[in-house]
């Protein structure tokens, strides 16, 4: 604003000073800036020194050991059960009444064995009716026989009529079918009253009774009981068709004859209490479906295993095998070769890769991607994915502590005590290493390794007497 004298208003004349508070008091915002860019002066500069940074993570500790280098050949495993070779459905061949139950349930049976009595004596009446009328027939037929043979002299002399002599051999020829007839019926109440008495058409192991004395049998719809067939016994198991093609391919490769169904081709078997996987038992392999299935694109085998028992009531012994058991099946798909094991706890997974642990010499830890094979008890087979980085025997594997590695980090390795290890898996029978030569008897090493006695020392020779008969009380 410009006043009358030509000055500008609120500005002094020259050589006039502004009092400081008059300054102050009418721009008192520059005080506040000055103090606020002090104060981030001040802070900047006491930012310069940056602090420490934090100290890096102490190494993992980690449990380590070395993979173990096993000759073994390659299997497959399956799994499988255990069948009887023989089912036999007990049923009565007529109908009548049960008057004697002359085994104990589940007991060891030999061919032939009586088991069961129907009441016998209506058939017994029918045979005698049968008889009868037999003998009757029997006594027509010589008389019409004597008749026959008169008429033909008399005819002959012409002291009788053609026509008596006809009959008479018409009669003879009627006689006869009636006399077939009479015999066939005799024979049927024959056989009926041969049907009172059943008996155990195999030898093997029965199950209980379904019927007691007095219960009414109807002819072939009546189950009595059940018969299985204990020795031999058979194990089947289904195997892929790539599987197939590699065993038959390896068999006629090594020179060991026909690869299915031949005395040479054996597999292990191990029951649900072989934990370890020792697979103890030996199986020859002796049938071989004709077709796959094509639902599942599998084809069934069969292998024979022996499964001795003893009725002897002074030494009895059980069998080890029973039908309807979960068996495990080992395949062999290859000849023996040095392979690298390490323990099934060292195995991690990356998604769908499996992946080991690997301390260097630096002790830091890197993954190895690798290929997982057949297992030896808590023990599998693997081998590196990346051929310029195989895996040797001098590798150290993370065991324990997987979770706490990580990519190019240290860690503190500490080695596995061997007794901690489970080592025991890892023997390999001496019938596995030498699977190019089937022995002569492929069971025998199995009876021994499961504690059997040989087989002429047991069976169902000794056959236990059987207990005493349940008598009809009439």
């Amino acid at each position: 604003m410009i006043a009358p004298n030509g000055r500008t208003a609120g500005v002094p004349p020259p050589g006039v000073r502004r009092p400081r508070d008059a300054i102050t008091m009418r721009c008192p915002h520059r005080s506040w800036t000055q103090s606020a860019a002090a104060l981030i002066l001040a802070l900047a500069g006491g930012g310069c020194g940056r602090p420490a940074p934090p100290a890096p993570p102490a190494a993992a500790e980690v449990t380590v050991t070395t993979p173990r280098t096993v000759r073994v050949p390659e299997y497959l495993e399956v799994t499988g059960r255990i069948d009887a070779e023989l089912v036999v459905d007990i049923r009565s061949r007529i109908t009548g009444y049960l008057t004697k139950v002359a085994f104990r349930d589940g007991q060891f049976v030999m061919k032939g064995d009586p088991l069961y009595e129907i009441d016998v004596r209506p058939f017994e009446a029918q045979l005698a009716a049968a008889a009868g009328t037999v003998e009757g027939l029997l006594g027509e037929q010589r008389f019409l026989e004597v008749q026959v043979a008169r008429f033909e002299k008399l005819v002959a002399k012409g002291a009788a009529s053609q026509q008596e002599f006809d009959s008479y051999s018409a009669k003879l020829d009627e006689n006869s079918g009636r006399l077939a007839a009479a015999r066939a019926q005799h024979e049927a109440a024959r056989l009926n009253v041969e049907f009172c008495s059943i008996a155990a058409p195999i030898s093997g192991q029965i199950s209980r009774t379904q019927l007691q004395i007095g219960n009414l049998i109807t002819q072939d719809t009546t189950t009595l009981t059940t018969i299985v067939s204990i020795d031999p016994i058979f194990v089947y198991f289904n195997v892929d068709e790539p599987t197939l093609v590699r065993m038959m391919t390896h068999a006629r490769a090594s020179g060991r004859g026909p690869a299915i169904g031949g005395s040479q081709t054996i597999v292990d078997v191990g029951l649900v209490d072989d934990v370890d996987r020792t697979y103890p038992h030996r199986s020859v392999v002796d049938f071989l479906n004709n077709q796959l299935d094509t639902k599942t694109a599998t084809i069934t085998m069969r292998g024979r295993l022996d499964n001795p028992y003893s009725r002897d009531p002074a030494a009895p012994r059980p069998p080890l095998f029973h039908p309807g058991m979960f068996a495990r099946v080992r395949l062999p798909l290859s000849d023996a070769v040095e392979r690298l094991f390490v323990p099934e706890a060292a195995v991690g997974s990356n998604q769908d890769r499996k992946i080991l642990w690997v301390v260097g010499a630096d002790n830091l830890a890197s993954t190895c991607e690798v290929t997982v094979g057949q297992k030896l008890g808590t023990w599998v087979a693997v081998s590196a994915n990346d051929a310029s980085r195989p895996l040797t025997a001098a590798d150290r594997i993370v065991v324990r502590g997987l979770q706490r590695c990580r990519e190019g980090r240290p860690v503190t390795p500490q080695t596995a005590a061997d007794d901690s290890l489970n080592l025991a898996g890892l023997v390999v029978p001496e019938s596995v290493r030498n699977r190019s030569q089937a022995p002569a008897s492929p069971q025998q090493p199995a009876d021994q390794a499961s504690g059997n006695a040989p087989r002429e020392a047991a069976g169902p020779a000794a056959a236990a007497p059987l207990p005493p008969p349940v008598e009809d009380p009439r």
